[in-house]
């Protein structure tokens, strides 16, 4: 992670520095792949695409892991905090206690709902988000509900992420031969780079409106 999230204006300059670095390794490597179908096209085609895959899973678990590093500096206690970054505290706790026994790890949870909703909240931000190196639709899902953000707008999204970008990354890393036309390339390329940016827009929007806060 880069500079810590103390503020807003950190956050948003870490996710746009991020996301622009990103655009611009990717837009480069669009711009060298020939127009005119031949082997070197079909190599570029495919060579793009598991830089595609890399950089959106890459600026997921990027942006969030931010995301609730930001949460977590703003020092709020459990009461205050959305559901989810409650249950990232408990979650915590619970697997800091290795080999005890169900019935001790449900006390425990009783505990901590009881004796320290009124306390400053930890909210782990490090290691929490996992991609699974497998970022289908699904598990983005997972993650998005992880940091309080709303799926709704990326439903339609469920296609392209896991039968065209993952399907075909997968394709590629076991080593089978892939075919993909430049017009398809362009076309999920452009649908990978607005979910970035729809990511990151509503990662900022959440933090910009306090949406981590309990309404």
């Amino acid at each position: 992670m880069s500079k810590k999230n103390r503020t807003l204006l950190i956050l948003q300059n870490n996710l746009d520095e991020d996301l622009a670095w990103i655009i611009k390794e990717l837009s480069l490597l669009k711009s060298q792949i020939p127009n005119t179908p031949n082997p070197l096209q079909d190599a570029m085609i495919r060579a793009g695409i598991t830089i595609l895959y890399a950089h959106w899973e890459g600026f997921v678990k990027y942006a969030a892991e931010n995301y609730l590093n930001y949460v977590s500096l703003k020092k709020l206690r459990h009461d205050q905090l959305e559901s989810c970054f409650v249950a990232l505290c408990l979650k915590k706790k619970i697997n800091e206690m290795d080999n005890t026994n169900k019935f001790d790890l449900q006390t425990a949870a009783v505990d901590f709902m009881l004796q320290q909703l009124n306390e400053r909240a930890n909210i782990p931000y490090e290691g929490i988000i996992q991609t699974k190196s497998n970022l289908n639709f699904m598990i983005f899902c997972e993650i998005c509900k992880v940091i309080g953000i709303d799926t709704t707008k990326y439903q339609l999204r469920e296609p392209s992420i896991d039968k065209q970008l993952l399907l075909s990354r997968n394709t590629i890393a076991h080593g089978k031969y892939l075919s993909m036309n430049f017009n398809e390339y362009q076309k999920l390329y452009d649908t990978v780079i607005v979910m970035m940016r729809d990511i990151k827009d509503d990662i900022l929007n959440a933090a910009a409106t306090e949406k981590f806060k309990r309404s």
